[in-house]
């Protein structure tokens, strides 16, 4: 029985995560759980599923801190506590954002393995973060479906036999759009992804493909592939979630319908998912189609890959600054283009010092946020 613990319950993450879980009731047991706000949806699902502790991360929840129990499940406040007193064999990253990146180290402090759906870890952490790994005698597990399809196609393939990544976009909603139409989109309509039910954040990111330059950045330090060597193809299904060319010329791909519970089963059941935890894929009129990405359409995928040309604290600047300019259009005080104006405008500075410490890399992320206001 393999003990886990689910970070970010009431997000989509955590969701698919539940249910990916029934199927491996006998193999799996779900100890403690964590949520920032949505208290009551938190409680609900813990009942649900015979879960005894529960986390909770904001401040802002409305409970008294002084809370030792609700209906039942232990209430905790303190993450890296409740980490550590439980002490997981694995556990699922699923916290939205930059915050879920002091999770991972404390989840590898408290001797737990990673499985990381919050890319930023990666993309801020950079190779502090495996080396950090390395220290605690733990693995990391990527959950993104890009990076789950690239881990199993390199490990199957061999990586001395991998001459590139290639890693499949959406497009999302406005692949089509006129381009002199993009500063009239609004936050509600921009939350809307066509494939992936997500939160409103990631599915901003989405479509302006932020998410896939941060997906480019996190291969590049999963897998050790520099900029050359990693390329993005649109893909509008969504059912081939990565590819690798082979030095042979050769494409392998990993295909499944566009479904977490895939990803994120194969994290948790590392390193065997011996049974169905989704719809199988139905190749009856199924069309698939790729296309060049255009990268005045999406600026922010040739900015990632200069992020990791250059390496130095850019990966942390791309994040950051995105995170801060995505707030200000959800609060309707810049236009859908100006997301991008203010993330290049923090990546023309010189950021080319090299973080070496996770407090370091937050102080890095603190002059972003001074700097932008």
């Amino acid at each position: 029985m393999r003990s886990v613990i689910i970070l970010g319950i009431t997000g989509s993450i955590g969701h698919t995560a539940l249910r990916g879980v029934e199927v491996y009731r006998d193999r799996l047991s779900v100890i403690g759980a964590s949520c920032n706000s949505r208290v009551q949806e938190a409680l609900a699902q813990c009942k649900a599923n015979g879960i005894q502790n529960l986390c909770i991360t904001s401040e802002k929840s409305g409970v008294d801190p002084k809370t030792t129990e609700l209906e039942g499940v232990r209430i905790w406040f303190n993450l890296r506590e409740m980490l550590f007193a439980l002490k997981a064999d694995m556990v699922l990253n699923g916290i939205a954002g930059s915050p879920g990146l002091k999770a991972s180290f404390d989840i590898m402090e408290a001797h737990s393995d990673l499985a990381l759906a919050n890319k930023e870890s990666v993309v801020m952490g950079m190779n502090i973060l495996f080396e950090h790994a390395q220290k605690c005698g733990v693995k990391i597990i990527p959950v993104d479906s890009e990076h789950s399809a690239l881990d199993e196609l390199v490990l199957d393939c061999g990586k001395e036999n991998v001459d590139k990544l290639v890693i499949t976009a959406s497009g999302g909603p406005f692949r089509d759009r006129p381009l002199e139409e993009l500063e009239l989109i609004t936050p509600e309509v921009a939350a809307n992804h066509p494939t992936w039910r997500m939160g409103p954040k990631i599915s901003i990111d989405s479509s302006t493909l932020a998410n896939k330059g941060l997906e480019v950045i996190e291969a590049h330090y999963l897998f050790g592939f520099d900029a050359n060597h990693i390329e993005v193809v649109v893909h509008p299904q969504s059912v081939v979630h990565s590819m690798v060319r082979t030095l042979s010329g050769q494409v392998y791909a990993q295909m499944s319908p566009p479904d977490m519970v895939f990803p994120i089963m194969r994290a948790l059941m590392w390193p065997h998912m011996d049974r169905q935890v989704g719809k199988a894929l139905d190749f009856t009129n199924l069309d698939l189609t790729f296309r060049k990405l255009d990268p005045v359409r999406f600026p922010f995928v040739p900015d990632a890959f200069e992020c990791v040309r250059l390496e130095g604290s850019y990966p942390i600047v791309y994040n950051t600054a995105n995170e801060v300019a995505v707030a200000a259009f959800m609060n309707h005080q810049i236009r859908y283009t100006q997301i991008h104006d203010m993330v290049k405008a923090m990546l023309d500075k010189d950021w080319t010092f090299r973080p070496q410490s996770l407090e370091e890399i937050l102080a890095v992320q603190d002059k972003v946020f001074a700097l932008m206001g």
